[in-house]
């Protein structure tokens, strides 16, 4: 399965690359009145909080460098009992992530394009619609579901004995 992950989060990052380099700088409507294309550089993070600190591009850079690392860790690590689902969950926080991070280190900036037009919503991007997606997808499969409990025991053994009231 870990080629599987490796394909989604090169999919991912490839994916928001590409729509980046085909839409970024070409505004224009794409479904009237639900979706259209805006191009913004976005300096900062998550809905422009951070925009123009100096310092915050490189430190941001190495926080999700170490995410990214930590999460491919737990991936090789916990792959014999972690659900496909799961895994794929976290190869598109993986993928969006390094999406944005090459934005990030090459151009000082991420380029976000997608506006919503129906609602009062931030301008994003491919990137963040795989991280949100595989965000919400993991939380869901933790919270929700036998495979996610089981994962969780297995990363937590000690908090698992505790809690069935062995320790």
């Amino acid at each position: 399965m870990l080629i599987v992950y490796l394909v989604i989060a090169l999919a991912a990052a490839g994916s928001d690359q590409l729509t980046k380099a085909l839409i970024f700088g070409h505004d224009s409507g794409f479904i009237p009145g639900f979706i259209c294309f805006r191009s913004t550089e976005n300096r900062g993070m998550v809905w422009g909080l951070m925009n123009g600190v100096n310092w915050f591009v490189p430190a941001v850079s190495v926080v999700t460098l170490a995410v990214v690392g930590l999460i491919i860790f737990l991936i090789v690590k916990y792959r014999k009992v972690m659900h496909p689902l799961i895994g794929a969950a976290l190869a598109c926080v993986v993928g969006g992530a390094i999406g944005n991070l090459i934005d990030r280190v090459f151009l000082g900036f991420v380029r976000d394009f997608i506006c919503t037009e129906f609602i009062s919503f931030p301008v994003f991007n491919v990137a963040d619609a795989f991280i949100t997606c595989g965000a919400i997808l993991l939380a869901v499969m933790m919270i929700f579901t036998r495979p996610g409990h089981r994962l969780i025991a297995a990363m937590f053994p000690e908090e698992d004995k505790k809690r069935k009231g062995e320790g």
